[in-house]
């Protein structure tokens, strides 16, 4: 995906804009009950950059956006209970 890639040659703006423009896309689109999700949805990958970028609060936001759209679902789940101090 572009937006890691731009995370690891170090431009963490550009990699944050593209995770959630990517996100914000996923979220607009209507999902069909016998067609599976995304593998990684965008705004748990969202989360992860965020926790990579040292932004835990952030991160949290996004991880709790993803179990709207996923619930129960352990990716970001883990993200959640990372984020807790």
């Amino acid at each position: 995906m572009t937006a890691w890639a731009a995370q690891a040659s170090g431009d963490a703006a550009t990699a944050e804009r593209l995770l959630r423009v990517s996100a914000d896309r996923e979220d607009a689109l209507e999902k069909r009950p016998v067609t599976p999700g995304p593998i990684v949805p965008a705004r748990e990958q969202l989360g992860d950059l965020l926790l990579t970028q040292e932004r835990p609060d952030e991160a949290l936001i996004a991880f709790r956006a993803a179990l709207v759209e996923a619930p129960g679902r352990a990716g970001a789940l883990r993200g959640v209970a990372s984020t807790e101090r």
